[in-house]
C-alpha cells in the first residue's frame, strides 16, 4: 500500500457543505476531484432520464477515480453516498488499488440552517435543478446508518475554513 496515496469520500445529504469540503481537500492536496452531481447532470443533458442514472454517475465516479488511482494519484469523490451500498463501492476501489480509505461524513445538525442553505442554494450545474427542501428529507429518509470509520464534520458548528483544515488533518498519511 502506498503510505501517501488516498481515496478521500466526501458524503453527506445536499447542502450540508460536502462539495465545499471536497473542492477545499482537492486545492489543498492537488488531487483530482469526481463529483457526482455534475456527472449525472451530463448524462441526463445525453437523453438519458434520471431513472437511468443513479447508480450509473457512481459507477462512472468510480471508474475515472480508479483511472487515476492507477496513476498514483490521490483522488477525492463528493457524492451523497446515503446506502451501504454506495459506501462499500469506495471500500473495495481503496482495496483494488491497494490505498488508504478516508471517508468524510458531513452533516449540519441545526435543521433551520440547513433548510435555509438549501433554499438559498445556486450550483449552476447546467442540466441539474436545483434541490428542494422535500427531497433533502425524501434522501435523509432513505440514508441508511453508517457502519464505516469515518470523520463526522458538523458544517452547523463551524466555518468551511476549520472544516476544511479538519478534514486535510485527518487525510494526512500515518507518520
Amino acid at each position: 500500500m502506498s503510505s501517501t496515496q488516498r481515496l478521500i469520500v466526501t458524503s453527506g445529504l445536499p447542502g450540508t457543505g460536502k462539495s465545499t469540503i471536497a473542492e477545499g481537500l482537492a486545492r489543498a492536496l492537488a488531487a483530482p476531484l469526481f463529483s457526482v452531481d455534475p456527472i449525472e447532470a451530463a448524462m441526463w443533458r445525453s437523453g438519458l432520464s434520471p431513472s437511468e442514472t443513479g447508480i450509473a454517475a457512481y459507477r462512472v465516479a468510480e471508474a475515472m477515480a480508479g483511472e487515476n488511482l492507477v496513476q498514483g494519484l490521490s483522488v477525492i469523490v463528493d457524492a451523497v453516498n446515503p446506502i451501504t451500498e454506495a459506501r462499500a463501492m469506495w471500500r473495495a476501489l481503496s482495496e483494488q488499488h491497494n490505498v488508504t480509505l478516508k471517508m468524510i461524513e458531513i452533516i449540519c445538525s441545526d435543521e433551520a440552517i440547513h433548510k435555509q442553505r438549501i433554499e438559498n442554494r445556486v450550483r449552476n450545474i447546467e442540466g441539474m435543478p436545483e434541490v428542494d427542501w422535500a427531497r433533502v428529507l425524501e434522501r435523509k429518509a432513505e440514508y441508511q446508518p453508517w457502519t464505516d470509520e469515518r470523520l463526522v464534520l458538523d458544517s452547523a458548528r463551524d466555518m468551511p475554513e476549520v472544516l476544511i483544515a479538519k478534514a486535510i488533518d485527518y487525510c494526512q498519511p500515518a507518520s
